[in-house]
């Protein structure tokens, strides 16, 4: 069920970008940057392309540097990171939704350790503005919002509020099959 509404809302928003593939360019704040696009999967059903990292399973969390939940979820992310480094199947890019300043946001990664892609929301209120809008909220995005893509580029679940190591686990497994 929860594919078949996620599939739904891709396809509306396919349909309302129909003339033009949205692309997007982020930058990290360690000024990587990473090329994300619409990607059609069938005439029904569309993901996302992140171009540098095709064939791996990519999650995308929108999190906030006050934000209880999200900070809690740091450690899990981090942890993740190092145990999927020599397997080269995941990829970790968050993007701090809450306005907070990049000089600052660097402060604030370096304090926590963070080691996967981070991206100031506030230089890319774009995307974070079409990931809402595919994800199927207008206004008010609930923290963390977490995004899972497969290998193949497919939304597989979209999830708001903090997800449990062990049920991330389970997710970056199903993501890679």
């Amino acid at each position: 069920m929860k594919k078949l509404l996620l599939t739904l809302i891709f396809t509306f928003t396919t349909l309302l970008y129909a003339t033009e593939t949205p692309s997007f360019t982020l930058t990290t704040i360690d000024d990587k940057n990473i090329t994300v696009s619409q990607l059609q999967i069938s005439k029904t059903e569309s993901g996302l392309d992140f171009h540098e990292f095709r064939g791996k399973a990519v999650l995308l969390s929108l999190f906030g540097y006050r934000c209880p939940p999200c900070i809690k979820e740091i450690p899990e992310f981090i942890k993740l990171t190092n145990k999927h480094k020599n397997t080269n199947d995941l990829e970790i890019i968050t993007i701090e939704s809450q306005q907070y300043p990049t000089d600052k946001l660097k402060d604030f990664v370096a304090k926590h350790e963070m080691n996967y892609n981070v991206i100031a929301g506030i230089e890319h209120n774009d995307f974070i503005d079409y990931i809402a809008t595919m994800a199927g909220y207008g206004r008010g995005i609930p923290l963390p919002l977490l995004v899972a893509i497969n290998k193949d580029g497919e939304v597989e679940q979209v999830r708001a509020g903090l997800i449990r190591e062990d049920e991330l686990e389970m997710l970056i497994d199903d993501l890679n099959d």
